[in-house]
């Protein structure tokens, strides 16, 4: 069901929930949508997947606004759970300007590319729960980079380039809350450790670099992309950076000792349950599910 809180003013959560595939009947994870209204222009930062953009739209309209007449949409990154949406968005409202990191906007123009990496990152089949990544008309695109301003009315949203999770990442500061749209750069907004969203194209020091930038802005709110837990945000910021860090140390040695990937989950498991003995998630796949990542960039740095 979805569920729409104030987070602040002018700023809205909207958080789709936990929606069963319709192909796969699997539950599926979305980003969470922000949508922001100022001085008559309203904008929304990430879209979620085409197949949740109804409810998306619905929310919308329930807190009095005309989806029409949104100004922007800002992504984030152009992730599936993040962005699948937009190029519908975009088509079914000729007015709205996208704007995206450089390094992603070529891809949201003309998405072969980010359609083929899709499907290998969600099978080839992803459309059926997902929906379609459909292409956003080149004018209505606007190709941002660090330090550039995204205004919404007298609302200013600066870039701040957060590379690591993927190369087209991007966070975007608001000074008037002094808070930070993170995107996936600090992980899931959850109590406990917690480390970057790792996935294909992860590289650990650029992440650890996003990181540091994002710490240095002294921010008062997390807007997070994924989890609605509260939590203060200089702890978590530290905690996502120590959490990710010693991901990769462990990672390291274990490859530099030879070890293989059942070795590696042991190492961090028995990490996990020092740092965070509380934490009741499935922690065994979630290890599965990044040290191939890890890995890669190990060797692909020449480390191991």
């Amino acid at each position: 069901m979805t569920s729409v809180t104030q987070v602040a003013d002018g700023i809205y959560r909207i958080d789709i929930g936990l929606v069963k595939g319709a192909a796969s009947g699997d539950y599926l994870g979305y980003s969470l949508v922000y949508f922001i209204a100022a001085d008559g222009e309203t904008a929304i930062i990430d879209t979620s997947p085409a197949a949740v953009t109804p409810a998306i739209l619905e929310a919308i309209r329930g807190l009095g606004y005309d989806p029409a007449r949104l100004s922007h949409i800002i992504l984030t990154h152009i992730h599936l759970d993040h962005a699948g949406a937009v190029g519908a968005l975009a088509q079914q409202f000729p007015g709205v300007k996208v704007a995206v990191h450089k390094r992603g906007a070529p891809h949201i123009v003309k998405p072969e590319m980010l359609i083929e990496g899709t499907r290998q990152a969600y099978g080839v089949n992803f459309e059926a729960d997902y929906g379609p990544i459909s292409p956003v008309p080149k004018q209505q695109v606007i190709p941002v980079d660090e330090g550039d301003i995204i205004s919404v009315g007298s609302r200013e949203l600066k870039v701040i380039y957060t590379p690591g999770h993927a190369p087209h990442h991007m966070c975007l500061y608001d000074s008037r809350s002094r808070g930070i749209f993170s995107g996936d750069s600090l992980g899931f907004l959850a109590t406990g450790n917690n480390s970057v969203i790792i996935v294909a194209g992860f590289d650990l020091d650029s992440a650890l670099a996003s990181i540091d930038k994002l710490q240095a802005l002294n921010p008062k709110r997390i807007y997070a992309a994924h989890g609605t837990a509260e939590r203060e945000p200089v702890e978590f910021i530290q905690s996502v950076k120590a959490t990710t860090r010693d991901y990769g140390d462990i990672i390291l040695k274990a490859m530099q000792a030879g070890e293989g990937q059942e070795e590696m989950t042991r190492r961090l498991m028995t990490y996990h349950k020092e740092h965070d003995p509380d934490d009741a998630r499935d922690t065994l796949r979630r290890f599965d599910d990044i040290i191939p990542w890890y890995i890669a960039y190990f060797r692909r740095k020449g480390l191991a």
